[in-house]
């Protein structure tokens, strides 16, 4: 471990009854890193990032988080209110005030939806709403699970820039993803 160590995991190890999801996991991720964590469904990406954020504790082994701010995180649901407007999810998210909103509706092609239920937009648009929680982040630490399924192929790439500008910045990001994306990450591959 050193100074520059935002995530450090040792010997981690999860199981659900008798079932090993993984075990003697360790790894450290540093400011400015990224970490691609890669398996087949069902392999415990999802409880491994849980475990990452705090809310699951490991089994076995030590996780410290370094982080002194908040974690910026999203998981494979987008937590949105189906039943409120984009702009009422906006409001609710608290990134009505910041000054790059307009940007990222714009950048996003969200803007001419502001009024529409979220119920009434495609996956997609929900997709794009929930991940502006992610491009107006204030936090050291991106954490995200799935973030490009559903994504059209320029806001796949608006994602893929805006993360490793982020990384370039000293912020890390730890991710899943099936779909391949240009991020330069270690890789951890949780057996099946």
């Amino acid at each position: 471990m050193n100074n520059n160590s935002l995530i450090v995991a040792e010997n981690i190890g999860y199981k659900i009854n008798e079932n090993k999801l993984f075990h003697r996991m360790s790894f450290n991720i540093n400011r400015g890193e990224a970490l691609h964590i890669k398996g087949s469904n069902g392999s415990g990406k999802s409880t491994l990032i849980r475990i990452i954020l705090g809310i699951t504790q490991p089994v076995k082994g030590v996780i410290e988080n370094k982080s002194t701010k908040e974690i910026c995180y999203l998981g494979h649901k987008n937590a949105l209110k189906s039943y409120l407007t984009l702009e009422d999810n906006i409001n609710l998210m608290q990134l009505n005030n910041n000054m790059m909103l307009n940007d990222y509706l714009e950048k996003l092609e969200l803007k001419k939806y502001k009024d529409v239920t979220v119920s009434n937009l495609s996956f997609g648009q929900q997709k794009k709403l929930a991940l502006l929680r992610v491009f107006l982040n204030n936090s050291d630490l991106i954490i995200l699970d799935e973030p490009f399924v559903g994504l059209d192929d320029n806001a796949h790439l608006e994602l893929t820039t805006f993360l490793n500008n982020e990384l370039e910045k000293n912020k890390s990001v730890i991710f899943t993803s099936h779909i391949p994306c240009n991020i330069n990450s270690k890789i951890i591959e949780i057996p099946q």
